[in-house]
């Protein structure tokens, strides 16, 4: 009779653990985080040898966003190792980059960022950017000079 009631409650137990099964389902989670680029379409502008206080306009630049988001896309230009980019030369060792295109309808002198376009969506382009350069004042360093102009992009 024990071994009766012994193999009773052990094929409960059987029977509760097998009704007790669970079930389960899955949530697919898809992220992709932001991504901020911008690339212009040429790296450099060889203006070469130019006068003093000459004014040399480039070819138009085309600014993309590479990124995955609405982009805001700033511009500033850098010293080279002997001059200084100020907005009006009034000395020696001075000179002016301008920049116009974009958000930008005239020339704007880039010593200081500027919003070359405000909003710029993904894949967006601008293809009129052009720069102005003007060179020193005579008695100014003669010496070729490379001069860095950064556009940055940032979210709006």
């Amino acid at each position: 009779m024990k071994k009766i009631l012994l193999l009773l409650a052990l094929g409960f137990c059987l029977l509760g653990i097998i009704s007790q099964a669970a079930e389960t389902a899955q949530i697919s989670v898809t992220v992709t985080l932001e991504s901020i680029s911008v690339s212009v379409s040429s790296p450099s502008w060889a203006i070469g040898t130019v006068a003093a206080e000459s004014v040399t306009e480039s070819s138009a630049y085309t600014v993309t966003n590479n990124g995955n988001v609405t982009e805001k896309i700033s511009i500033v230009c850098g010293n080279s190792a002997d001059w200084t980019v100020v907005g009006t030369i009034s000395t020696t060792n001075q000179f002016k980059m301008e920049a116009k295109g974009g958000d930008l309808l005239s020339y704007n002198s880039i010593d200081s960022t500027k919003v070359l376009k405000a909003s710029l969506a993904a894949a967006g382009t601008v293809t009129d950017l052009k720069l102005q350069f003007t060179a020193p004042q005579a008695g100014s360093v003669i010496a070729s000079q490379t001069i860095p102009v950064t556009l940055t992009a940032a979210k709006p």
